[in-house]
Parts: structure tokens; C-alpha cells; sequence
């Protein structure tokens, strides 16, 4: 992420970490770079002075950071400390090094599709991670979205938001991440199913650098959300199924976040590295370095053209955490419908398979026979053996014999 200078008003310390930068801000605060006790950096999040005034606000705070500590993710980044009681709420997690996804599409026009691939998988474990953990990210954008080299890393998740009941403010501003929200969002009613909704639309975005909504004034482009078909024409064969179903208007009819992890890991084959996820095993196949290279793609769209990588409308208020979905127009409830079996690559991407040694099953050599030694007793080995057979020789010989040919000592 992009650092700037501390500006005259920040503050320089935050609890027990020193703030060197400015990394953002948005609706609920401002992030800046930290230094911790033992040098290492973090992202501290400090949260505006009106919702440090707000009571509710402060212990649904409480209760979400006690739940965000135990989220630990391959791609989400770690809570180190949260503090809901000073006088200015603030938030600590581990420091993702990087550009952020919105910085790589500025940069490069899209995502290249063996990247593409490793981006939907680990932001689909990031989701099913927070959502496991009882909480929602609420704000899925790529701006929150740091391309790492180990993979990529899901930020400013699970903070609380006020309690609104609608997303409208009372001067009628949208609230939220244009382009990014889902129906039920839009109408206030947000659940966990619309970060798979903002999961679709960041994928489609990511192939081709423009949003599947279009590009248009707000007004055009929350019409296309709630009744407009989603252009997903461009996004490859291997995750144009599973877009087009985290798309549903329906959040009933939207997979969860582990059925989508489940289906996009299925195609991992066994690695080397024994020990790894099978999000792992997929980021090993797919992910590369090097984020920053690579000429811009010919077909690199207009900047007229492109939709905002999702800048906030409002600051004043907050999406509502209820876990509620939008009440659908049929009385019965809407059965989920089983995500598509779209093929799945088999095989990287891009690049040599990785291979796939068996385990050797050769039994070991047997272990030489060992003498069980006295306490204290050194072991003797072969060397040590030869030096003390020559010096027992050599006191043998009787005193006064001389070599052959070695003059009598004066």
C-alpha cells in the first residue's frame, strides 16, 4: 500500500507502537504504519472520534475484535491487539507488504489469469475463515485486497459498523463501496452472503479492470446491481460458473464461502510440502512474483471506461451487521441451487507441473551395535581406539631400549 507522511494533527503513538506513515483512510478511520516493540511494522487502525463516542458501538467493537483474534487465515492478516475502552478505539493487525489490488489494475489494466486463479481461491478462504468465526468482512473491495508475494491478503475485515437500518443517510448518499455492493446491501438488510456477492463482482473486476455493472453515474449503476444481467463474458472458463453464481440477486442462491473454496481447491494435486492447505497447494501453482513487472495488455481499457476500484460515498455511517437476507418476494423460501460443475484446471495454469515424487518406502540401514556406556563414560570410536592401542605400545617397550640407529640422549 501506498505510504504518505504523517500529517501535523496525526498522532505519532498509538498504545505501545510508534506511527511512522500514513497507509489510508476511510469511514471508519485512518490506518497508518506502525513500529512495534521489537521493530517489527504493523497496521494500526484508529477509529474516528464519533464512533468513539458511540456506547453501542464500543462494545459491539469489543465483541467482534474477541472474535477476529482467533480468524487466522492464509490470507487474512493477523489481529495482534485491539483496544475498545480508550478514549480512541484502535486496532492492530499484522503489516501485509505489497500493493493493494486496486494499485496492481492501475498499474497493469487486469490480473493475468494464473494470478486470477490463486486471487479467487485465497479470497474465498479469506471469507470462509471470517465467516467461521461468526463475523462479516462487509467491505470486500481491491483496495482491501494487498497482493503479497506469498499470495494474497484480505484487510480491514470484521469491524464493527454502526447499527443503521437502512444504507441511506439522511441526505440520501449511498453507503458502502460503489460498485461492489450487493442487492440486499443496497437495501440494507446486508448478510454474510453479500461478501460472496462482492467476492463475484472482485473476481470479474480483477480479469478485466472494469466492474461487470458498467461504468455510469450512481444511480445507473445501483440499477444495474439490483435488476441489470452482469457482464462476466471475459472472466475465464475455469471461474465464469462460480462468478456468475456468487452473483445471484437471490442471496439464497449464492454459494457460501466454503462451498466455493471447496470447489476451486478441488483441482489441487499433492506437493512436496505435505503440510500445506489445499489453498496453499493452489497459490504454489498459480501465484507468482514479480507483481509490479510486465507491460501494460494491449486491450488495456480506457480509463473513461473503468468503473472506481470502490471508494467509499459516506463516511457518516455504516452498513448494519444483521445476518438477516432480504425477505424475497415468493412466500416459500427459495432452495439453494448447487453450484455449477464448471472444469477446474487440472494443472497449473501456467508453467511446468509441479511434480510429484512418492515417498521412498526403502527401509533404513540397521543402526551399528552400540555398547551401553557408564554414566559419564565417553563413548570410544574407531580413532580414539587406534590412538590409545599405539600409546599402550609404546609404554610397553623396556626402559633403555633405543631404536635402531637413534643416538643415546647426553
Amino acid at each position: 500500500m501506498a505510504r504518505t507522511p504523517l500529517r501535523p494533527d496525526d498522532p505519532t503513538r498509538i498504545g505501545h507502537y510508534r506511527l511512522t506513515a500514513r497507509l489510508g483512510s476511510g469511514g471508519m478511520g485512518v490506518v497508518y504504519l506502525g513500529v512495534a516493540w521489537d521493530g517489527s511494522p504493523v497496521a494500526v487502525k484508529v477509529l474516528r472520534p464519533e464512533l468513539a463516542g458511540d456506547q453501542e458501538f464500543r462494545r459491539r467493537f469489543g465483541r467482534e475484535v474477541a472474535a477476529l483474534v482467533q480468524v487466522k487465515g492464509v490470507c487474512t492478516v493477523r489481529v495482534i491487539e485491539a483496544d475498545s475502552q480508550s478514549a480512541t478505539p484502535f486496532v492492530v493487525t499484522e503489516y501485509a507488504q505489497g500493493p493493494s489490488l486496486s494499485e496492481h489494475i492501475d498499474k497493469q489494466g487486469s490480473v493475468r489469469p494464473d494470478l486470477l486463479y490463486g486471487l479467487a481461491t485465497g479470497l474465498a478462504e479469506a471469507l470462509a475463515v471470517i465467516h467461521a468465526a461468526g463475523i462479516m468482512h462487509r467491505d470486500l473491495k481491491p483496495s482491501n485486497i494487498i497482493l503479497t508475494e506469498a499470495g494474497p491478503k484480505v484487510i480491514d475485515f470484521g469491524i464493527a459498523r454502526r447499527q443503521d437500518t437502512t444504507a441511506m443517510t439522511k441526505t440520501g448518499m449511498m453507503i458502502g463501496s460503489l460498485g461492489f455492493m450487493a442487492p440486499e446491501q443496497i437495501s440494507g438488510h446486508p448478510g454474510p452472503e453479500a461478501d460472496i456477492f462482492a467476492w463475484g463482482v472482485t473476481v470479474a473486476y480483477a480479469a478485466t479492470g472494469r466492474s461487470p455493472f458498467g461504468a455510469g453515474n450512481t444511480h445507473s449503476i445501483l440499477y444495474q446491481i439490483m435488476y441489470g444481467d452482469p457482464d462476466i463474458s471475459a472472466v475465464p472458463d475455469a471461474l465464469r460458473p462460480l462468478v456468475e453464481a456468487a452473483l445471484a440477486k437471490d442471496p439464497q442462491r449464492r454459494p457460501t464461502a466454503q462451498q466455493l473454496l471447496d470447489r476451486l481447491t478441488s483441482a489441487s494435486r499433492r506437493t512436496d510440502r505435505i503440510n500445506d492447505t489445499p489453498t496453499q497447494v493452489i497459490l504454489s501453482q498459480t501465484w507468482q512474483t514479480g507483481l509490479h513487472a510486465g507491460p501494460l495488455p494491449p486491450d488495456r481499457p480506457a480509463d473513461v471506461n473503468r468503473a472506481p476500484a470502490g471508494e467509499p460515498l459516506a463516511a457518516a455511517a455504516e452498513p448494519p451487521t444483521a445476518m438477516a437476507a432480504v425477505p424475497q418476494a415468493p412466500a416459500a423460501p427459495t432452495p439453494q441451487a448447487p453450484l455449477p460443475e464448471a472444469p477446474l484446471p487440472q494443472a497449473p495454469l501456467s508453467g511446468p507441473a509441479l511434480p510429484q515424487a512418492p515417498l521412498s518406502e526403502a527401509p533404513l540401514p540397521p543402526a551399528p551395535p552400540a555398547e551401553a556406556a557408564a554414566p559419564g563414560k565417553i563413548p570410544v570410536t574407531r580413532r580414539m581406539a587406534i590412538a590409545m592401542s599405539a600409546l599402550v605400545a609404546r609404554r610397553r617397550r623396556r626402559p633403555g631400549r633405543r631404536a635402531a640407529g637413534r643416538p643415546r640422549p647426553k
